[in-house]
């Protein structure tokens, strides 16, 4: 057995992921004997390279008498097969690094799937909110090479935001080298210890640092927020965790999933592979992991409100350093947006649905339960946020619906304090 190279945090969040979208190849017919060799070897390779030297023993041993209790007969289907080990090792100690795949014709090259390149790496979002506020959602760190020419493209065209948001809401992992690079342009640079790495035998210790030099925009200064869930394992992990440890970062959502392990990935026969972790992670100051624990967010949200919830936090941050009046005015009605998003009014579909139509050439449509409006009909409508009232957010402008004489009027406030008003048309 080898194990495949360089070690990384790579969780991907297995559960789901016992086939890997490829190439279709012969389905492995399951037999008695396979599941035993498969068994045997999982079971050795965890004595020999499992972190804990003891924890490694007794996984191999759970695995061993799950076996002779025939736990795993009649599952004929290597994808359930997996998943019934992978459920086995977890189970006694939770590391949600240990995992059995059924992977036909071996792990691709980097263990990223069939083609990180057009998974841009993981970089899946990156856009400009209203305030101009950047916005970089990263899905996963595929760190195959040419990661970071797609990480420097991405800040690039962030680097003149007012304030960043990263969301790893849906971030399961992959490399540790990635997200060191990713969040070194958010430090000094004079390089900081970031994690503390433990390897066996006990005492093989090496302790990492941010990078000095960064070839995209170093941003030490803009406030910046790290979107969490359960669903931010591994390396994710890490990312939030060193950006709060050096009082970098708000992390805002929910406790990420306490997958705090490096590992390494090795076949075991008949097309499956193991993961297995071989080392801990802790800061290099405190001693503190996250494994088991998970990352504690600064503000604690669910995760489909933590992007508002930042949004807001990071328009206050901007208001906090502006001092054009002016802009304060436009910042002071995005913040009011953005807490209406945060904390919805809710309005009745039936209301809605009446103030939709057409008002002297602009319309308001309503669409999946929202208004939206667009100055001229069969324009790309923008969502109106409700305020209360028959009051409604479009960014930092302000909409209101009025009946009188039994014909609706909508009027539209700029912040410099221009109002138009037009009437209902269609009845």
């Amino acid at each position: 057995m080898r194990f495949t190279g360089p070690v990384l945090f790579l969780l991907l969040l297995w559960p789901r992921a016992s086939i890997v979208p490829q190439a279709p190849a012969p389905r492995t017919e399951l037999t008695a004997a396979i599941r035993a060799a498969v068994i045997d070897s999982a079971a050795q390779l965890l004595v020999r390279r499992y972190v804990e030297a003891d924890t490694g023993r007794l996984l191999a041993d759970h695995l061993k008498a799950r076996l002779r209790a025939r736990s795993y007969d009649g599952l004929d289907q290597p994808g359930q097969f997996a998943e019934a080990v992978t459920r086995d090792l977890r189970a006694l100690n939770g590391d949600l690094h240990l995992g059995l795949r059924y992977v036909p014709g071996g792990l691709p090259a980097g263990g990223y799937g069939p083609d990180p390149v057009r998974q841009n790496f993981g970089i899946t979002r990156a856009e400009v909110l209203e305030g101009n506020v950047g916005y970089l959602e990263i899905s996963g760190f595929l760190g195959a090479p040419g990661y970071r020419d797609a990480v420097v493209e991405a800040l690039q065209l962030l680097s003149r935001t007012d304030a960043m948001i990263i969301d790893l809401r849906r971030n399961g992992g992959g490399s540790g080298e990635m997200s060191h690079f990713v969040f070194s342009h958010f430090l000094g640079a004079t390089p900081v210890p970031t994690i503390r790495v433990t390897r066996r035998p006990p005492g093989r210790t090496e302790v990492r640092q941010s990078l000095a030099i960064v070839p995209g925009p170093r941003r030490t200064d803009v406030p910046l927020f790290v979107l969490t869930s359960q669903g931010t394992a591994s390396a994710a992990e890490e990312f939030s965790f060193v950006l709060r440890n050096q009082g970098r970062a708000t992390i805002v959502g929910t406790r990420t999933a306490g997958a705090g392990h490096m590992v390494a990935t090795a076949p075991v026969g008949h097309d499956f592979v193991v993961s297995v972790s071989i080392t801990r992670v802790a800061d290099p100051s405190t001693g503190q992991e996250w494994e088991q624990v998970g990352v504690a967010p600064d503000r604690a949200v669910p995760a489909w409100v933590a992007l508002p919830e930042a949004h807001a936090a990071a328009l206050r941050a901007i208001d906090r350093q502006e001092a054009d009046s002016a802009r304060r005015v436009l910042l002071a009605r995005l913040i009011e947006t953005a807490d209406a998003r945060r904390q919805p009014v809710p309005v009745p579909l039936e209301r809605l649905a009446r103030l939709a139509g057409n008002y002297e050439g602009s319309q308001v449509e309503l669409v999946d339960g929202k208004l939206r409006f667009a100055r001229r009909a069969g324009g790309l409508g923008e969502e109106l946020v409700p305020l209360g009232n028959d009051r409604f957010a479009m960014a930092a402008a302000r909409l209101g619906f009025e009946e009188r004489d039994g014909v609706t009027y909508l009027t539209m406030e700029q912040p410099n304090g221009t109002r138009v008003t037009w009437r209902r048309t269609d009845g």
